[in-house]
């Protein structure tokens, strides 16, 4: 007995995107509405990655969809309804990083400058490995404080002088006039330090000013990067208690597995073995970034609250997403 199998040719520029997807770019991706541009049909594609997060102390987890647009294209010729040309399957997955990429940036630039607020009182200087490069910050404003005031020259022969002109850059020191140019701290410098009563700790709020407004600077230009893994690690975790919504618990297992997801596709830092996750979450908590619950490891109050309005700009949704 024979039987005939019928095919059904696509009819309209959505249906032919929509097969193109599901034979090349697989799960995950749809066609955004074609548009007519002379004689083709042009589609924008755009992706629906889901996203687990989990409350590992409650046993609680919420699946969320982030929607990720025109992460790919299709051109579709009018008079046959055949595919002229298409993106890539290496393309689609590039702008679908760069897409997260995005996303993970916004909640990263909040967390910086919320943790880099002096009213936080954030111990910077417990996150020792973290201050490596920036010690000639830190140094600097000490010398200030204590009225010690380097010449240009001094800074110059040291290698500071690119820090420096940082502090100068907010508003913290200046540079006297005179025979000899010093660096001198301004009123500003002085505020801070009435308001902190530390020389100390004023250095330290002063490194998380520093760190606040010059992150990508210090990381992408200046390659001072050791404070970087502390940052991804914060990221990691406040970025899935975001998505929740609150608060959530995670083991250190989780955590770690969550910054090498959150970070997939970023250029990779590489720190010495002791100074490894355990290290890093452990100094985080003593800074007051992080801290622990049992043997559980979640977020403090104050930071989460400053941070959760950034919600509203993730392009997420809990609703599950049908074509």
């Amino acid at each position: 007995m024979k039987m005939t199998l019928y095919v059904t040719k696509p009819d309209n520029p959505k249906r032919v995107a929509y097969e193109r997807i599901l034979n090349h770019y697989g799960a995950g991706c749809y066609p955004k509405e074609p548009q007519e541009r002379d004689d083709f049909w042009y589609v924008p594609l755009e992706a629906f990655p889901p996203s687990r997060v989990i409350d590992e102390k409650t046993g609680s987890e919420r699946t969320l969809t982030f929607h990720l647009s025109d992460v790919g294209e299709i051109w579709i010729r009018k008079s046959t309804l055949t595919i002229e040309r298409a993106s890539s399957l290496s393309s689609v997955r590039k702008n679908i990083s760069a897409r997260k990429a995005d996303i993970r940036r916004l909640v990263e630039k909040d967390l910086i400058k919320i943790i880099g607020d002096p009213q936080l009182r954030i111990r910077f200087g417990k996150m020792k490995f973290a201050l490596f490069g920036l010690q000639p910050i830190y140094r600097t404003v000490i010398s200030l404080l204590g009225e010690q005031y380097p010449t240009f020259g001094e800074l110059e022969q040291m290698g500071y002088l690119d820090l420096a002109n940082l502090i100068i850059n907010l508003g913290y020191a200046s540079y006297s006039t005179g025979d000899v140019k010093r660096l001198v701290p301004t009123n500003k410098l002085y505020e801070l330090y009435n308001w902190i009563k530390s020389e100390t700790e004023t250095a330290e709020a002063f490194l998380g000013l520093i760190l606040a407004n010059y992150y990508d600077y210090l990381s992408e230009t200046m390659r001072i990067i050791h404070f970087v893994p502390y940052v991804r690690v914060s990221t990691s975790y406040y970025g899935d208690a975001v998505q929740f919504g609150k608060l959530i618990h995670l083991s250190e297992n989780r955590l770690r597995e969550n910054a090498r997801e959150y970070y997939k596709g970023a250029p990779q830092i590489t720190v010495k073995k002791r100074f490894g996750m355990p290290t890093i979450i452990k100094e985080l908590a003593e800074a007051g970034v992080l801290r622990y619950d049992g043997t559980y490891i979640t977020g403090t109050d104050d930071i989460f609250q400053r941070l959760i309005p950034v919600r509203d700009q993730l392009p997420i949704t809990e609703e599950p997403f049908n074509f």
